[in-house]
């Protein structure tokens, strides 16, 4: 059987995550600790208020600018502002003032004072749910959402935990009206930590990690969160001064093998990557592989072992907005179709939204996948 492991160590001045399923890795993403973490909630004062697009941009301290997509703020206004998406190279980060703040049972938003309950329950769950707890928290000054975590927690706990959330929502916003610029009123989580809480799931077997402050960090912030859908999973600090973490699992080597553009296929094929800022392309070759067989055949398996690997690598390397998958070119409609149907298959087991839409005139196969993060040759560069 094959064991599905995170495994987080440092990398430079950076937290590194990696995802393994079997001796495979699947999945690479680097966390800089001094980057702004999502989720921040920061005295912000308003600069140019831009009415043609409809968004202002802000100050939030130390000469940092970001903007938030409204023009209902006077300028010089001081107000508080949570990060919802961070910055790029070429994008300042994206700022909103509907606060939210997350616990284990509970998520609370000034946006208003709506009661509701996670999606991800059954129907017949949230209802439930909403008798339960409808009269002792419809009539808060927040907005709540009940977590999916909240169905298998006794009532006290659910309570305890929003009128604590209430209590802190409530110290951000008087906070912010006798702070100065810059002042974080509310720190996030970890970026890493959120990560690894998204990437948890009931097939997961191990988190490990050789550094102790993210050791205890897994224990007091993850691990709560993550038992309750997968009770068997184990967080390790590895310890081995023999074999190092790094060395146990390739990882430098991994990384340099992802920043590649040349992947070979164990029958002797490649595919060719080549990433630019608007598009991603894919091109697969025979290469090596002169098996004694017919042409088609060869030519249709190449493309199937290439599909597993395309897939892999889109996700290894985190690739996001347009990708055009150049395959050897197939007679057989029936094999054309086989290599589409395992494409999408492996799309949609992917974490990040991946969308097949189209095979071209000339045989090009399109498919787009979410940017949540940049991808894995910017983090490194940072």
């Amino acid at each position: 059987m094959n064991e599905k492991k995170i495994i987080l160590t440092r990398y430079e001045n950076a937290v590194l995550f990696m995802s393994t399923d079997g001796n495979r890795s699947i999945e690479y993403q680097v966390f800089r600790e001094d980057d702004d973490t999502v989720g921040n909630i920061y005295v912000c004062e308003i600069r140019d208020r831009v009415k043609s697009i409809n968004a202002s941009f802000v100050n939030y301290g130390e000469g940092r600018t970001g903007f938030i997509n409204s023009i209902k703020y006077k300028q010089g206004e001081l107000v508080p502002l949570q990060l919802k998406k961070a910055g790029t190279k070429d994008k300042a980060p994206v700022f909103s003032d509907e606060i939210s703040i997350k616990g284990m049972y509970v998520v609370m938003t000034n946006a208003n004072k709506d009661f509701s309950v996670s999606k991800k329950l059954s129907g017949e769950r949230r209802n439930s749910l909403k008798r339960i707890y409808g009269s002792f928290l419809s009539d808060l000054e927040y907005g709540i959402t009940l977590r999916t975590n909240s169905s298998g927690a006794g009532l006290s706990s659910v309570l305890s935990e929003a009128d604590s959330m209430a209590g802190i929502m409530d110290d951000i916003l008087y906070k912010a009206e006798t702070r100065t610029v810059g002042t974080v009123l509310y720190k996030a989580e970890n970026e890493w930590v959120k990560y690894c809480l998204n990437a948890a799931s009931p097939t997961l077997d191990k988190i490990i990690t050789d550094d102790k402050d993210i050791y205890e960090i897994l224990n007091k912030d993850v691990i709560k969160f993550i038992k309750p859908i997968n009770p068997n999973i184990t967080i390790g600090l590895y310890k081995d001064k023999l074999v190092s973490l790094n060395n146990l699992y390739s990882i430098n080597s991994g990384l340099e093998e992802a920043l590649e553009k040349k992947v070979w296929l164990k029958s002797g094929g490649y595919i060719y990557i080549e990433q630019t800022e608007t598009l991603n392309t894919i091109d697969v070759n025979s290469g090596k592989n002169v098996a004694n067989k017919d042409k088609e055949t060869t030519v249709f398996e190449t493309n199937m072992e290439a599909t597993e690997e395309i897939c892999r690598q889109i996700r290894l390397r985190n690739l996001s907005g347009i990708i055009i998958i150049d395959y050897i070119n197939m007679e057989n409609e029936a094999h054309l179709k086989a290599v589409v149907d395992k494409l999408k298959e492996l799309a949609e087991q992917d974490s990040v939204n991946t969308v097949f839409h189209d095979v071209t005139a000339l045989s090009l196969v399109e498919v787009t996948r979410q940017r949540i993060r940049e991808p894995l040759k910017e983090q490194l560069r940072k």
